[in-house]
């Protein structure tokens, strides 16, 4: 136990062994051209203890040139091939941007509505509802229901998926967007 303990330090002290010194003691700062008594605040000027040079105020880095590279528009027209559900995300998750109004422009063209009261998207069902859930709104969906009064299909934004409009008895159509406020029109030159 003479390297530990008070023998130990009774050695640092002599300062016969260098390299205990350099751990115990620490490194003289001022070697390292930092100005202790600089009213400057250090780090803006330490490179670093395996540094000769000062520290910069800003990296040295260079970019790869694939990060200059503008990305590929999309086309409208690829809107078209998109699933249902890719184009409700686009819709809802891209507030006030062009692609929000393509993607209405294309579920209308679906046959698609949206209903700027419940601002939710119906369509009116047809007779093979494979990939729709009954249920939902607030009604049960009978298919028992008066022919006058067509069956609705909306899109759940909180489920994600298709449920069939179980409130027969309002007069949904009432509130559609006309297609003409959906179509997206170019300023005229």
């Amino acid at each position: 136990g003479g390297d530990y303990g008070l023998l130990g330090l009774l050695s640092v002290i002599r300062m016969t062994d260098a390299d205990r010194n350099r751990l115990a003691l620490g490194s003289d700062l001022t070697v390292l051209g930092l100005n202790l008594n600089s009213p400057d605040v250090l780090y803006s000027t330490f490179g670093g203890p395996f540094s000769d040079k000062p520290a910069t105020k800003e990296p040295h880095y260079q970019l790869p040139m694939c990060y200059y590279m503008q990305p590929p528009a999309l086309k409208t027209g690829h809107l078209s091939k998109f699933q249902l559900e890719t184009l409700f995300y686009i819709f809802y998750a891209l507030p006030k941007d062009v692609l929000q109004a393509y993607a209405a422009q294309e579920l209308y063209t679906r046959e698609w509505r949206y209903h700027a009261e419940s601002k939710l998207w119906f369509k009116r069902a047809t007779g093979n509802s494979s990939d729709v859930t009954v249920g939902g709104n607030g009604g049960s969906a009978n298919s028992n229901s008066s022919s006058s009064s067509p069956q609705y299909i909306y899109f759940d934004i909180n489920t994600w998926e298709r449920r069939v409009y179980g409130n027969v008895n309002t007069n949904i159509a009432g509130g559609f967007l006309p297609e003409d406020d959906v179509r997206v029109k170019f300023p005229s030159s």
